[in-house]
């Protein structure tokens, strides 16, 4: 780009300096990404994954509702505006409800990731902390070197934060039970009882608790 082309010969000031300056970024960036240029290759573009919760329903049919993690509910037809026309890669259907299990103590990429997408939140009592890729996760049952084959699984671990998974693992007192699939409850040192789940926390008397 010519200086005198761009500016008509006039002074250049602060702002259409930096609108230049930007242009030729551009214009040197694109040569850098072209097959032979100064770069010697191609600028990769950044990767973003979408999560997208649906029911089977949804899948196959492909009309339906469905939920974009940090977007919210969608039509199925949006989803094609959401995504875009640009290259994309689509990943295998996990489905949440099956029961996945490894014979070591070790927790594998993928059962976290299993994890992560069921639990959004932790299933400590009132905890407000959405679940992380680094977000501690709990053998519910302890993991026993010596007991059965398939200990760390979907349905023995849950997504604590660090305070919740000490207070489980180190405080007198505290016992957690599975209630079922999503729910978990926890009895405290004072015998109070609490359930924690999709819908959050909800104390509970203890002929609930007895009752299951």
């Amino acid at each position: 780009m010519e200086l005198d082309e761009a500016t008509d010969g006039r002074p250049l000031d602060d702002d259409s300096r930096r609108l230049l300056d930007a242009r030729l970024a551009r214009i040197k960036l694109d040569a850098y990404a072209k097959p032979g240029g100064r770069g010697g290759g191609q600028v990769c573009p950044g990767r973003t994954e979408v999560y997208v919760h649906l029911t089977d329903h949804t899948l196959a049919t492909g009309n339906g509702v469905l939920r974009a993690e940090s977007v919210g509910p969608l039509i199925a037809s949006q989803l094609g505006e959401l995504i875009g026309h640009g290259p994309y890669v689509v990943k295998p259907v996990i489905d949440l409800n099956d029961a996945v299990s490894v014979d070591a103590y070790e927790i594998p990429a993928g059962i976290r990731e299993r994890i992560r997408l069921a639990y959004p939140v932790e299933l400590f009592p009132y905890g407000t902390r959405e679940t992380s890729q680094t977000m501690d996760l709990d053998h519910i049952q302890p993991y026993d070197p010596l007991g059965p084959p398939g200990q760390t699984s979907t349905d023995n671990l849950a997504p604590l934060s660090r305070f919740g998974h000490r207070v489980k693992t180190h405080a007198r007192g505290w016992k957690v039970r599975r209630v079922d699939r999503t729910i978990l409850e926890w009895t405290t040192p004072h015998n109070f009882t609490f359930r924690v789940g999709p819908t959050g926390t909800h104390r509970v008397r203890p002929d609930e608790s007895a009752a299951g």
